[in-house]
């Protein structure tokens, strides 16, 4: 089955966003956000996944990652593979 990429995005206001990285335009991309700052739970997250379509692919996790930018903040990103439910 095909996998796809989802990505859990810190915003530069503390806001946090998911979105499923599909072939084609960014803009078509399945997203979902979350209100407020605090990192979403892995429940929160699988159901944001299940409301666009999508669930952890089989033996899948998120895995964390820093993106640190020398002339602003660190930006947190989580990512995980995903297949269509």
């Amino acid at each position: 089955m095909t996998t796809y990429r989802v990505v859990l995005a810190q915003g530069p206001r503390g806001n946090w966003r998911l979105f499923v990285a599909l072939p084609g335009r960014v803009a078509d991309w399945p997203t979902e956000e979350f209100a407020g700052t605090a990192i979403p739970s892995v429940s929160a997250r699988a159901a944001a996944l299940g409301r666009l379509g999508y669930r952890l692919a089989a033996g899948a996790f998120w895995g964390w990652d820093e993106d640190s930018d020398t002339a602003g903040g660190v930006i947190l990103l989580a990512g995980a593979e995903v297949q269509p439910a």
